[in-house]
């Protein structure tokens, strides 16, 4: 029997006010807007923990201001649950929620109030394009996994993502926004070779809806896995497989070229590392996704890279790099993002100072040939606190 007494049980919370300019307050290609914004985000942290059942939930509430931008003030929200629950020893019951109310400009910003979702890069929503407008997107995960042997364990798991723009929203290079849900079925095994050595088989389908009946596109997946974990602290997973699709476009629409069924590779690797002084994360993924914003689902490739080094006791810096490329599946312009970033933070006692300074670039490869740039710069302090409840 699993004893219930509590390992852990605290609180975390604080404040987290920062200062951003861009010179590019829409990310357009015509007529750029400089632009300087103001973020406060209270937020607050439970975090609780024994044998049998853990949870971490986090909530932040905040308001952006603009100097110039008046009609783009608002209030911001993001929230974040993740509960492991023991049914017996061997099974455990998982559910995630993530909720974010914020706008796209302050995209990739580091802060104190983030909330760990428990969702991962897999299964998350495709947030690539960078519309810096408002948007609204909340993802809800839930999973059963069983242990079938100490080396052993599989498991089934659902996932249903909602992505939404105001209505009639528009974007100077991707025009007319949409919005949509996601909804995700899984099944898999994985299985330890060896202490260090493992891999697995996952079954995946995946039905893309967009709003205002603009299309859909259902997914099948098979992907293998193999992962190496060198050290503690040092991992690489890799996947690949085939991917099966099928496009339902608008009625009485057929665009030259579209091919509404579709049979693709979906592969990626995650590498990751940390020791004392350094952390780091390089990502690759390819597969077909939600258009996140787009009028059609996409083939989805992208690579980024994110490292943190501390140079002294309370002081880290590290640089960040993203690169995707969305293929719409109805035929549209193909759309490429880069985005550099340098983030640097210090640290003394319950609070932090941090600065950062980011590029984004998009372009259409095809179509209209529209491209756009944004620099943004930001400063932020945070204070926060841990306490621990009960004790």
């Amino acid at each position: 029997m699993l004893d219930e007494r509590a390992v852990a049980n605290y609180v975390i919370a604080g404040i987290t006010v920062t200062q951003m300019f861009t010179d590019n307050a829409d990310l357009s290609s015509a007529t750029p807007i400089s632009n300087l914004s103001y973020d406060f985000e209270p937020q607050i942290t439970l975090n609780y923990f024994t044998p049998k059942v853990s949870y971490d939930f986090g909530v932040l509430a905040g308001f952006v201001d603009n100097q110039k931008l008046k009609n783009q003030n608002q209030a911001t929200q993001t929230a974040s649950f993740d509960l492991s629950y023991h049914l017996t020893h061997f099974v455990v019951l998982r559910a995630s929620d993530n909720f974010r109310n914020s706008t796209g400009l302050w995209n990739g910003v580091d802060s104190a109030g983030s909330t760990a979702s428990g969702i991962g890069s897999v299964q998350a929503a495709n947030s690539s394009l960078y519309p810096y407008g408002e948007f609204r997107a909340n993802t809800a995960l839930a999973e059963l996994s069983i242990q079938l042997s100490p080396d052993a364990f599989a498991g089934i798991r659902g996932e249903q993502a909602y992505t939404w723009f105001p209505s009639g929203a528009t974007d100077p290079v991707l025009g007319d926004l949409v919005g949509g849900d996601t909804y995700s079925a899984e099944m898999f095994y994985n299985h330890h070779f060896t202490q260090r050595n493992w891999g697995g088989v996952t079954l995946r389908a995946q039905r893309f809806d967009l709003d205002e009946s603009a299309g859909r596109t259902n997914t099948a997946t098979l992907l293998l896995m193999y992962a190496r974990n060198f050290r503690p602290t040092i991992s690489l997973t890799i996947f690949a497989g085939p991917q099966f699709s099928t496009t339902a476009g608008m009625p009485g629409v057929q665009p030259v070229g579209f091919r509404p069924r579709l049979y693709s590779p979906a592969a990626g690797a995650v590498f990751n590392a940390e020791t004392h002084t350094t952390s780091g994360v390089v990502s690759f993924l390819h597969q077909v996704t939600d258009g996140g914003g787009l009028l059609s689902a996409v083939t989805l490739t992208s690579a980024s890279a994110d490292l943190m080094r501390r140079l002294a006791h309370r002081f880290e810096v590290g640089p960040a790099f993203t690169y995707a490329q969305s293929a719409p599946i109805i035929p549209g312009p193909t759309i490429q993002t880069y985005s550099g970033m340098l983030q640097s933070a210090v640290r003394a006692r319950d609070c932090t100072f941090r600065a950062g300074y980011a590029r984004d670039e998009r372009s259409t490869v095809s179509g209209n040939n529209l491209s756009a740039s944004a620099n943004r710069v930001w400063i932020s302090f945070s204070y926060d606190f841990l306490r621990p409840i009960g004790r």
